[in-house]
């Protein structure tokens, strides 16, 4: 039977009676029932039933795309997929393939810290079970929402998780998403997901951007299953007429680490992991981590864990393949956007400790040969990242800055290494997570050099005229802490609040007084915990926000890493996230960077993972950081605008009245891929103190603006 849809009025007064009656209990054809009560052709996406298959085809950049999915129950579930480029019919350039995914489950310790709020926990030491999910066709679903398309096949099943298998397809986008969307009924779950695609490897090949940043390829039945180091998250099976390449959610996919080693996050060959016994090519999860702490994903029971993998198909191989998915994360590099300069925070790269221990082998060349040229200053430039803000001592040295024998040499040290290395492309700080006096972790910030000692001997004074280093703090408690960033005009907050060594902080010290200073910025924002079934990435610092300014504390979030090593190897993007300060230029180091500082203490800056931009948004002509007085009648016009790579999930407008949270959702699902958009709404802000703007797209990529405060 064939299904055909056209846009005249007798023809969608038998539609609507056929969804009224036919399809009330599901279209059968030869093989298992579809339903289409709830698919709309207008999405842009048409889908056909015919035979034992069902036939999506919907425009790309690239032209069209064509997936053709048997719905038998016998044979592959992907009978081809079919890409036109530009006005050309199109060509297969897949058939025969199996979407894969394969579940590794550990156990979630929830006595320690906050329970599900937790990264201290050793999974991976823990007794953990991997199973492939697999599919028992027994119903298919197609619907849409807005300009997109779900297939959806019940039912996936596994050892402990079940669920469905979807499609997602985007009209004028040339991606085709892949979920398996499961859950459990048992507690304490923690998760990992390898996805990819099966298929005959005969004639085929692999290809991928290795990390000597060149293209690769290889003969693709010419090995068992192993893991692959790549650049771009992205491996690819190419095709006599094409190929699809196969990639990750770029950060949802990467849970917490404390080092951003590249781990091999590809995988190809036959035999993957001794449960998909067909040859591949797939994403994955490396079950021992960075070898620290290792927390994997969040799964608590009776969520929807939507453990997702892209893949674009294209009549392109090599280079021109890998150039349109790296299109989707600006080639892995933070856009410049004008007006804004890109700013990070948190790196306990150690750069000064190597560099004392080089100096202390042979200090007879100046710089050490080793140091000279560290390669994390390319990392970052590479990144589009502009201004790095350090955290130093940390591992190795961290107890030498408690000694005021032994700190001040280090300190030099770093202040010396941070000017050699900044120029006009980049400017490196100093900065440090002392983690004394106040309670929990939190981050220094100076706008200069400045010297200080973290614990007050007997014989020292809180201030100190050193002869060779100037002026040196010496502090000894909380106040002197206040005192010293009053002094130095300088900045605090909280590290990774209300998790790791910042659990319970700084809920237990809001009532302080350096708390209530405002040299206190507030806390910083990193994806930690991760849960595959939020919809949005960092959400235990999004509550701290909105609870802060519920307080009444005009306090401020911004984006940290929080990692160790950076260099050429290391799979930086995905851990990595950006904000974009409303500066006009980078200062130079030896004028200072109190600017940086100022824009901080401001909020005049959102937070990004890269792939959405909020170049602008006022709410009555306010900023970010300012402060609007709302009149009588209470209404204000928010104004915002968009920019972004994957098609957008939603906005959500953020208000708070100093007890409740209240939340708006606009719904961005007519949005296709690399678009922008402008939003203007009129907000009823009575009695509200407090407004901001999220947006976030499918692949959980996101924007997060500062409060404009309300008076």
């Amino acid at each position: 039977m064939t299904l055909t849809y056209r846009h005249s009025i007798w023809f969608r007064w038998i539609r609507v009676f056929v969804s009224t009656a036919a399809f009330a209990w599901g279209l059968t054809v030869q093989g298992v029932p579809v339903d289409m009560t709830t698919y709309d052709p207008d999405c842009g996406v048409k889908v056909n039933a015919k035979d034992d298959s069902l036939t999506a085809r919907w425009e790309t950049p690239e032209g069209i795309t064509v997936l053709t999915l048997d719905v038998s129950g016998q044979g592959a579930l992907v009978r081809s997929i079919a890409v036109g480029s530009g006005d050309s019919e199109p060509v297969v350039v897949l058939r025969d393939a199996n979407p894969v995914t394969v579940l590794t489950v550990g156990k979630r310790d929830l006595k320690k810290r906050g329970g599900w709020t937790i990264f201290f926990d050793r999974v991976d030491r823990k007794p953990s079970e991997s199973g492939l999910l697999n599919l028992k066709l027994k119903s298919a679903t197609v619907r849409s929402v807005g300009r997109r398309c779900f297939v959806e096949f019940d039912r996936l099943e596994g050892d402990a998780f079940s669920g469905k298998l979807r499609f997602t397809l985007y009209a004028g986008c040339d991606l085709i998403h892949v979920q398996a969307i499961v859950q459990t009924q048992k507690d304490a779950r923690a998760l990992l997901y390898h996805a990819g695609v099966t298929c005959d490897p005969a004639g085929n090949s692999v290809s991928w951007i290795g990390l000597d940043d060149k293209v690769h390829r290889a003969d693709a039945a010419s090995r068992d299953a192993a893991p692959q180091k790549v650049r771009n998250r992205t491996i690819a099976l190419e095709t006599a007429s094409g190929g699809v390449a196969v990639f990750p959610p770029p950060h949802r996919y990467f849970y917490p680490l404390d080092e951003a080693y590249n781990l091999g996050f590809t995988w190809w060959g036959a035999g993957f992991m001794d449960r998909v016994e067909e040859f591949g090519i797939g994403i994955r999860q490396d079950r021992l981590g960075d070898r620290r702490w290792i927390p994997w994903f969040n799964a608590p029971p009776g969520t929807e864990q939507k453990l997702g993998v892209f893949w674009l198909p294209s009549r392109d191989r090599g280079g021109k393949l890998f150039e349109r998915v790296k299109a989707y994360t600006n080639g892995d590099r933070f856009p410049a956007l004008p007006g804004h300069k890109t700013f990070t925070s948190h790196y306990h790269i150690e750069h000064t400790t190597q560099y004392i221990e080089e100096l202390e082998k042979d200090s007879s060349a100046g710089v050490p040969k080793a140091v000279r040229k560290p390669e994390f200053v390319d990392v970052f430039k590479n990144a589009g990242i502009q201004i790095v803000h350090l955290a130093e001592f940390h591992n190795r040295l961290g107890r030498a800055r408690r000694d005021h024998r032994k700190t001040l040499p280090l300190l030099k040290a770093m202040h010396d290494e941070c000017a050699r290395l900044s120029d006009g492309e980049l400017l490196l700080l100093p900065g440090e997570e002392p983690n004394v006096h106040l309670g929990g972790h939190w981050i220094s910030f100076f706008p200069r050099p400045v010297m200080w000692v973290l614990n007050r001997a007997k014989d020292k004074s809180f201030i100190e005229e050193h002869p060779e280093y100037g002026r040196v703090y010496h502090v000894g408690s909380t106040g002197e802490v206040l005192k010293m960033m009053e002094l130095e005009k300088g900045l605090m907050w909280a590290a990774h609040p209300r998790i790791k060594g910042s659990t319970g902080y700084p809920d237990r010290y809001r009532e302080e007084t350096f708390f209530k200073s405002d040299h206190y910025l507030g806390g910083a924002w990193k994806a930690m915990p991760a849960d595959l079934s939020r919809t949005r990435l960092g959400w235990r610092v999004l509550d701290l926000l909105d609870d802060t300014a519920n307080w009444g504390a005009n306090k401020y979030i911004l984006g940290e890493v929080d990692i160790f090593e950076v260099d050429h190897t290391t799979e930086f993007y995905a851990h990595a996230n950006v904000n974009y300060l409303r500066l006009d230029s980078i200062p130079r180091y030896g004028d200072g960077w109190a600017p940086v500082l100022k824009a901080l203490r401001d909020g005049a800056f959102f937070i990004s993972t890269g792939e959405v931009l909020l170049p602008r948004f006022t709410v009555g002509g306010k900023a970010s950081g300012e402060t609007l007085k709302i009149n009588a009648f209470g209404k204000a016009k928010l104004e915002a605008g968009l920019t972004w790579t994957f098609p957008m999930a939603f906005a959500e407008v953020i208000t708070g009245d100093g007890k409740v949270v209240h939340r708006k959702r606009i719904n961005l699902s007519g949005t296709g891929p690399f678009g922008k958009r402008a939003l203007s709404e009129t907000l009823d802000l009575t009695d509200k103190t407090w407004v901001r703007i999220e947006a976030w797209d499918v692949a959980a990529n996101g924007v997060i603006s500062q409060p404009i405060w309300l008076k």
